[in-house]
């Protein structure tokens, strides 16, 4: 994709409704975009991840609409929901009956107490322009805020859903806030019918000792375009562990930051299946600001068909952040001699006192593994499946929510085709 393409791109996107809450920071995100154009192949943190087939699409603005969730209930949050169809809020089809007394979960247009925090999560200077994008232009987002010591037994499902019959754009967010000592468990869903671009961003603030369990579920259309961008600041012996899982869209692309102040925690795994001509971009960011935090990622892609695979994970150590745990490991299966791996793990150490390691690894099935489940009955195509569901079963096997855990297993099952298999897999 050329400049001039990617700057006539931005301008149509931008040339929609601007919503007239939270004009300054709409200003300031708007006044970013204007330095600079989409990136293309040219920049070396888009160089395997090409925007090209956005320019041939004209996205409209989102209208509001109504769908049927009846499909995507869980049942330990029939009572903890909050749904946005199309980027807007969905009274219909949510519901926060049974949302614990002092926790704030509702949408960000009837929060005003929440306003003055959009924003303030993370560096502003060299972020991704569907970042400033979804600055510009989001409709309402989601707002939860849990108060100081507070342990959230039930934990809460948010459901982003796109219904595109054009082409449109939207630009769903979320704001979480954990005071001091809170700890939740938080479900985060994409779905979605047609052809769209979608640009969510997430900003999470966790105070001292808060803990955040944090699924991430992205199950969007195969035309989409999913473009997201997380922030993540997590205070002194504060905790977030975070699994994002990719199965849809034509092309999306994640991109989370974590800061760690001292004795913090993070763990960010991520399990992305493709086939076709799908691709997934994962672009992640560790910073370790203080000292004694640790860090774990596992990365795992399953690739088949014409499709590919980009994973860039960067693990900064600041000077004063002895003491410093980060492991971080991208693992990948190739399916097909089509499929591809772009993989860079990277290690930036400024410290001393430091246990730090990193790996990645690309390749097929085992053919000793594959001759052994042969030897024990299976045929080539169940020994086959049941290796590729057992690559990805253990990022799964963490899901702390039971039906998530078991929806996501079946969708996985049924992925590698080892349904099939029963008891085996």
């Amino acid at each position: 994709m050329t400049s001039a393409v990617a700057s006539n791109l931005l301008s149509d996107l931008l040339s929609g409704p601007r919503p007239a809450e939270w004009e300054k920071l709409r200003e300031e995100a708007e006044a970013r975009l204007a330095r600079r154009d989409l990136p293309t192949t040219s920049d070396e943190d888009w160089k395997y991840t090409d925007l090209k087939a956005l320019a041939g699409i004209t996205f409209g603005p989102a209208p509001k609409a109504t769908v049927d969730i009846s499909g995507h209930l869980l049942p330990e949050m029939v009572g903890t929901r909050q749904v946005f169809v199309n980027g807007h809020h969905a009274p219909h089809a949510s519901c926060a009956s049974a949302v614990a007394a002092g926790v704030r979960f509702l949408p960000l247009s009837t929060a005003s107490e929440a306003c003055h925090a959009l924003g303030m999560v993370g560096p502003t200077h060299n972020q991704s322009p569907f970042e400033d994008l979804n600055t510009a232009r989001f409709e309402d987002g989601a707002v939860l805020l849990v108060p100081k010591n507070m342990k959230v037994a039930l934990p809460l499902h948010l459901l982003f859903i796109t219904k595109a019959e054009t082409p449109i754009a939207v630009f769903p967010r979320l704001m979480v806030v954990l005071e001091r000592g809170a700890e939740l468990e938080l479900v985060e869903e994409h779905h979605g019918k047609g052809t769209y671009l979608t640009c969510p961003v997430v900003e999470i603030r966790l105070a001292e000792g808060a803990i955040l369990h944090h699924e991430r579920v992205q199950r969007d259309s195969d035309e989409a375009f999913h473009l997201g961008t997380l922030k993540a600041e997590v205070a002194k012996g504060g905790q977030y562990h975070s699994r994002t899982l990719s199965f849809g869209a034509r092309l999306s692309r994640q991109q989370p930051w974590v800061r760690l102040a001292e004795g913090a925690e993070a763990t960010l795994d991520g399990l992305a299946l493709l086939d076709g001509a799908q691709v997934a971009d994962t672009h992640s960011f560790m910073l370790h600001a203080e000292p004694h935090a640790s860090s774990h990622q596992l990365h795992k892609c399953i690739v088949d068909g014409h499709a590919r695979a980009i994973f860039n994970g960067q693990v900064l150590v600041a000077p004063k952040a002895q003491g410093t745990d980060a492991k971080q490991q991208s693992r990948n299966l190739l399916l097909s001699e089509t499929a591809r791996v772009d993989t860079k793990p990277q290690l930036e150490i400024y410290a001393d006192d430091v246990k730090c390691s990193h790996g990645a690894t690309v390749g097929a099935l085992d053919p000793e593994e594959l001759f052994y489940l042969q030897s024990r009955g299976l045929n080539a195509d169940d020994a086959r499946n049941l290796l590729t569901y057992g690559f990805a079963a253990d990022v799964l096997t963490h899901i702390p929510v039971a039906s998530l855990r078991r929806t996501l297993r079946q969708l996985v099952m049924a992925r590698t085709q080892a349904a099939s298999l029963g008891d085996f897999a």
